[in-house]
């Protein structure tokens, strides 16, 4: 009796947890992060400016929530090298990456926000649509950014952007972006 017990008590929390983290930016009064369905196209080839679009928010330098923090970006706007180049372990230094697949080269803008639960004291304690961080370059202009796109030892795609704005100014109390 006591082991069905606790292993419904297991089912019923591990249930709970899913639930909870279906829409992890009801939280923050946001929308959720990207989520890519598939990240296996294009299989030959570079991909297409939507393919990358969709591979750099759903990404490790894109839309996530972690350390009571969700981060998401907007106006997210990017060029794809119609070519590939080779792999350099100077400049494509990520530990995932496949050597013997080319490497696509990325160029954009895009504006950053980090957020945080809201009125809840952690960072910064503001109210429900007021409780994000917005990282620009300044005059609400996108930052502009650089990074590139590669494949991993198991065929899956991934995009990755970051700025090269040496001042980001930051504006605090904003909404989410898509709110």
């Amino acid at each position: 009796m006591k082991i069905r017990t606790i292993s419904a008590l297991l089912l019923l929390l591990g249930t709970a947890g899913i639930c909870a983290d279906s829409h992890p930016g009801a939280a923050y009064g946001a929308r959720d992060p990207a989520v890519c369905p598939s990240t296996k196209e294009p299989v030959k080839g570079g991909p297409s400016v939507a393919q990358a679009t969709q591979y750099v928010l759903c990404g490790v330098s894109g839309e996530s929530e972690g350390r009571g923090y969700l981060y998401l970006i907007s106006d997210l706007k990017i060029e794809v090298a119609p070519s590939g180049r080779p792999y350099n372990a100077w400049t494509d230094s990520t530990p995932d990456i496949d050597p013997k697949q080319p490497v696509y080269a990325l160029r954009g803008s895009y504006v950053s926000y980090q957020c945080t639960h809201p009125a809840q004291g952690g960072g910064f304690g503001l109210p429900a649509g007021k409780n994000c961080i917005r990282y620009d370059a300044g005059s609400n202009m996108p930052l502009r950014a650089t990074g590139f796109c590669y494949k991993d030892a198991f065929g899956d795609w991934h995009c990755k952007i970051k700025p090269i704005d040496v001042a980001r100014p930051m504006k605090t109390g904003e909404a989410p972006p898509g709110r």
